[in-house]
């Protein structure tokens, strides 16, 4: 399960199935060809007037809902156009103009956006199965945030690629990863490289972890867990700090320092990364529990596989 997992997140694939693996279909190569022949529009947020009548009589709600659109199209406006370098440039539109967009006859173009939505899972309930013989299968539906990567137009819109994001604030760490992340996914595809190849990469980094500090956020450590216990789960240089320190280390691409990073596979199951922070390198996976409750929390387990990528 850990292996086909860890080669899903390296290939950035969402869920470890054979959905997952169908969804190596994207990132087509007329649709990448598209995103790398001109620039690269970038959708920033719009409140949303039905959010804005819910909170009316919620001041401080409807002030932070006001505050995480801005920060939001703020970051976006200031990494974007720093970070993004497979497309010619990078511009700017609204919300409110993405259906124009999508409607423009003969044009089309690459968009970045945020996005909620609804994810189809496909299980097989009874092993692998045959083609002679297949095996039952369920389907269950996920919510799923992510910053999503499209070819938009021409009436329609096509996914390149997607990137999931945990529940709650979208940190400034999280569009530097993702940005890095996307691009990694989609020059991997124009370079024709392999699941495999990509494992191995991810594979080399993690000997590279026991010469980093590994930030901790202290927020997302499992209660209870004292120092000693992580000290004997991970025998390597680690600092348990607050979410602005690994912010700032993130922002800065302090090659000192690696950072835990939760990557939801579905609202159900939340695996977790270490990220060089000065290159958005995965160095490492966790996948500590199946369910959000046990598997967003950092614990002996999650610092244990850390240190075994490591070579420990």
């Amino acid at each position: 399960m850990k292996a086909k997992l860890l080669l899903s997140i390296v290939a950035v694939v969402s869920l470890c199935t054979s959905t997952a693996r169908a969804q190596m279909g994207f990132g087509k190569p007329k649709d990448i060809a598209i995103i790398k022949s001109q620039p690269l529009v970038v959708i920033l947020k719009d409140e949303d007037p039905k959010e804005l009548k819910k909170l009316a009589k919620k001041p401080e709600e409807l002030a932070d809902y006001k505050a995480s659109i801005s920060d939001y199209n703020q970051q976006m406006e200031l990494l974007a156009p720093k970070l993004w370098k497979f497309s010619s440039s990078v511009a700017f539109k609204h919300e409110s103009e993405l259906e124009a967009l999508r409607k423009a006859k003969h044009t089309q173009c690459g968009v970045l956006k945020h996005a909620d939505f609804v994810l189809a899972q496909r299980h097989s309930s009874i092993g692998l199965g045959t083609m002679a013989k297949p095996a039952n299968s369920y389907y269950t539906s996920e919510h799923i945030s992510a910053l999503v990567l499209e070819v938009v137009g021409d009436g329609g819109a096509s996914k390149v690629w997607h990137v999931q994001l945990a529940p709650g604030p979208i940190y400034t760490s999280d569009i530097i990863f993702s940005l890095a992340t996307i691009q990694t996914y989609i020059q991997s595809r124009v370079d024709g490289r392999t699941g495999v190849e990509m494992r191995d990469e991810i594979a080399r980094n993690s000997k590279k972890l026991p010469g980093k500090t590994l930030l901790i956020d202290e927020e997302d450590l499992k209660r209870g867990l004292a120092a000693a216990d992580i000290k004997l789960a991970y025998p390597f240089p680690y600092q348990v700090v607050s979410r602005s320190t690994i912010e700032t280390a993130a922002a800065s691409y302090d090659s000192r320092y690696a950072y835990i990073r939760l990557y939801p596979i579905t609202d159900g199951m939340v695996a977790q990364v270490a990220v060089d922070a000065a290159t958005s390198d995965i160095m490492g996976l966790s996948l500590p529990g199946g369910l959000i409750a046990s598997g967003s929390s950092i614990t002996k387990g999650s610092l244990k596989d850390f240190a075994k990528a490591a070579g420990k």
